[in-house]
């Protein structure tokens, strides 16, 4: 009896942990409207703590001619926010105006008005499955 309790103990924690692995997703994210294949992509995916102050998880991806892509592997399920700025002097830094606005090229997920600084209620989206792909345009 005793090794029937021991057995199913180890199966239920096997199975709760198969359970738990699963709750992780890729994340692919195409760019669209790059007009310059000079210089870099920094890609931060965000979460409303630290929402455009450093990202929870960031990728440079070069640009090319056929469009640009780039995949974050095993995420955990949540709700996080995308920014990306194309870094055309490498400087690696956004640059901006001097009124604050960007002067390189960006994007961000949601709703974003480009002349409004982007809020992270316009700009979640949940990861929520195993394989997610988003379109952010420049």
């Amino acid at each position: 009896m005793n090794t029937i309790v021991k057995l199913m103990t180890l199966a239920l924690l096997f199975s709760l942990q198969s359970l738990v692995a699963q709750d992780k997703g890729d994340l692919t994210i195409r760019f669209e409207n790059v007009k310059d294949t000079k210089g870099e992509l920094y890609v931060g995916i965000f979460e409303k703590d630290n929402f455009l102050r450093i990202p929870t998880i960031g990728k440079i991806v070069k640009v090319d001619e056929k469009g640009s892509e780039v995949t974050f592997e095993d995420v955990a399920y949540g709700s996080y926010a995308i920014s990306v700025y194309h870094d055309l002097n490498g400087n690696q830094t956004m640059d901006r105006e001097s009124d604050g606005m960007p002067s390189e090229p960006w994007a961000m997920s949601g709703t974003i008005d480009p002349n409004q600084y982007p809020t992270w209620d316009a700009a979640k989206f949940d990861l929520k499955s195993k394989k997610q792909e988003f379109l952010l345009k420049f």
